[in-house]
């Protein structure tokens, strides 16, 4: 009999004289594992909000689909790539989360291997981030009446972001393990850094524009509101992940701390493009209720200015600008509505074609 198969025997029988026949088995050490809090745990959170966005832009993705079958080919070609994309990125990321915690669990020398998918996701959040920001930038070229200064600046930034994450992709590719990424540091700031800069300048000149198309019309004031909220909500929540991501690797560069708020945020950028186009249904809604009452107070206006002599000059001014309203700042809004199909008035410029078999 085995020292081992005494050990279990004796030790049921606790006969304790014959316990100085064999050694005490010797116990393996058991590895020290290290706190993961800020680590895999911001990995982890980062991982599920992602998710959590996903399972939106899913819902975001059908829905446009079902009520825009008459969008153009460009624009229903870009939420396919965009939704290819961000379920890429996600499976990725949960990869990264798999590898770690199952397959190698209790295995602590493996926590310092980066994960191929890790860099891998990279890519693909640099080209959901460069196709997003550029359909913003269109949006402001259609809006400013194609204003080459601020469209030249904004797009510099996009590209400045889009060629960043090209470089840290490329160079995380000979990164095997997490004590040499230190040398990324920089690269990684500058790429949060410009990607926070670009969103921000994005809403703020969305928001300066569609401000400055206001005319004192209470129907086309209406529309300009709902988008300046659009642009607002949706430019607000990536500058905000973008700068926290910047402040967390600034501030606690030798955690994954950054890695909570960067996960999301292709998710925000993806979820952004569809609540913008599936706005044009709530928006038209919108305009269809108000119109009545729009017009009444379009034409108090007009009585009152009536009784103004000075403000008739102005008045007529109005009326020119809220045209420009109706028809441009709304064809800004659907940047990728069908140009083959006629539009005729406000509403078709609005939300695109309103044949009998689009759902309403």
């Amino acid at each position: 009999m085995s020292c081992q198969q005494f050990w279990v025997f004796e030790s049921s029988h606790l006969n304790v004289d014959s316990w100085n026949h064999c050694p005490l088995p010797v116990m393996s050490e058991v590895p020290v594992i290290p706190k993961l809090d800020n680590t895999m745990g911001a990995i982890f959170v980062g991982v599920l909000m992602g998710a959590a966005l996903w399972g939106i832009s899913c819902m975001q993705t059908f829905e446009y689909f079902s009520n825009f079958p008459n969008d153009s080919l460009g624009s229903k070609v870009m939420i396919a790539a965009l939704f290819i994309l961000d379920t890429v990125h996600q499976i990725f990321m949960s990869h990264v989360l798999y590898t770690y915690l199952v397959t190698h669990f209790f295995n602590p020398a493996y926590l310092n291997v980066v994960v191929w998918s890790l860099v891998a996701q990279v890519i693909a959040s640099a080209f959901i981030g460069f196709i997003v920001q550029s359909f913003f930038v269109y949006r402001i070229w259609i809006l400013s009446q194609n204003n080459i200064p601020i469209v030249a600046f904004v797009m510099m930034l996009v590209f400045a972001e889009f060629g960043l994450t090209t470089a840290y992709f490329i160079k995380g590719l000979s990164v095997t393990t997490f004590t040499e990424l230190p040398r990324l540091l920089r690269l990684s700031q500058s790429v949060n850094a410009v990607a926070a800069a670009g969103d921000i300048l994005i809403a703020a000149s969305l928001i300066f524009i569609l401000y400055r198309s206001k005319t004192g019309f209470s129907r086309s004031d209406s529309i300009v509101n709902q988008l300046i909220l659009y642009s607002l909500n949706t430019g607000f929540l990536t500058s905000v992940c973008a700068l926290l991501s910047l402040i967390t690797i600034t501030v606690y560069p030798a955690t994954f701390l950054f890695i909570t708020f960067y996960t999301p945020l292709s998710r925000l950028y993806t979820n952004s493009v569809l609540a913008t186009l599936n706005a044009r249904k709530k928006l038209r809604l919108r305009s269809t209720t108000q119109n009545s009452h729009s017009m009444g107070s379009d034409t108090r206006d007009m009585q009152r200015n009536k009784s103004e002599p000075f403000a008739i000059a102005s008045q007529d001014a109005s009326h020119h600008l809220a045209i420009r309203v109706d028809k441009e700042t709304a064809l800004g809004y659907d940047a990728y509505a069908n140009p083959t199909k006629s539009n005729t008035g406000y509403e078709l410029s609005v939300f695109g074609s309103t044949r009998g078999h689009d759902r309403a």
